[in-house]
């Protein structure tokens, strides 16, 4: 009998299953499109990352109108145009053409963009490799988060790119908090190449829709890191750049920032 337990036990422990699942109100997002003809006379082919910067702080907007109201970015698509037009400029990412914009001035250009805007209490945090469950938990406390993709060696794409963080889906089969790549977990996000992803446009009525993207745990025997497979490429996610809110912001964001770069792990039951 004693033996018969300890296997029914050891069946249950090895079939345990844990759900991660969370995402944030895609309609709080903004969907400008970076290969609109105004940016890309601006940025050329390269405006993903004032794109969606400017599709980000529309959420800002959307989800705390008593403390941007539509301060950030204005409140229609031609305010939205002229702000990434802007923030690609020298004074803030100093976007470029032909290369696109350097990751080491994302920081200092979006902490600028916000004083230029009269919001103070705000900073901006450069998290390096992330991991899923890192933006699992920004995505639970609907933490303001752009991802820096950069291709993997022998990958399609010869560019980084730069995507709006709005979901993740896992279920960890054996619970051992490690995204294989056979576990189909995805990654949402509103991608400022194709914001209105999946959407039928031909009436004129836009709107923010996510791509999703099949991600998993890399390991080059150094460093681990996460792996995104989106549009026929293999990228990794670079970094995190989170909008970090000052004391005078409501005490959940906050909450949420902490819980993000304290590398806490919630579970959801399946």
């Amino acid at each position: 009998m004693v033996v018969v337990v300890c296997f029914a036990i050891c069946i249950l422990k090895a079939n345990a299953e844990t759900t991660y699942s969370a995402q944030q109100n895609v309609a709080n997002f903004g969907w400008l499109n970076q290969r609109d003809s105004q940016i890309v006379q601006a940025t050329g082919q390269n405006g993903c990352n004032p794109t969606s910067w400017v599709n980000l702080m529309v959420k800002l907007q959307n989800q705390h109108p008593d403390i941007f109201h539509t301060g950030l970015v204005g409140a229609t698509y031609a305010d939205w145009t002229q702000s990434a037009i802007t923030l690609s400029g020298s004074s803030y990412l100093d976007t470029s053409p032909t290369s696109g914009t350097d990751s080491g001035k994302i920081v200092s250009g979006m902490e600028s963009y916000f004083q230029s805007k009269g919001f103070f209490g705000f900073s901006v945090a450069q998290y390096n490799l992330p991991r899923l469950t890192n933006l699992y938990e920004a995505i639970l406390t609907s933490a303001t988060v752009q991802l820096l993709l950069f291709p993997l060696p022998g990958s399609n794409a010869t560019i980084g790119h730069a995507v709006s963080l709005g979901g993740f889906n896992w279920t960890d089969k054996n619970d051992l908090h490690y995204v294989s790549q056979s576990d189909n977990a995805r990654l949402s996000f509103v991608d400022p190449q194709d914001p209105w992803h999946g959407l039928d446009t031909s009436s004129g009525a836009f709107g923010a829709a996510f791509a999703s993207a099949h991600v998993w745990d890399g390991n080059d025997g150094t460093n681990q890191f996460s792996i995104v497979q989106y549009a026929n490429n293999d990228y990794y996610i670079h970094s995190a750049y989170v909008v970090v809110p000052g004391p005078t912001i409501i005490h959940c964001l906050i909450s949420g920032m902490l819980s993000f770069f304290g590398f806490s792990f919630r579970r959801r039951l399946a």
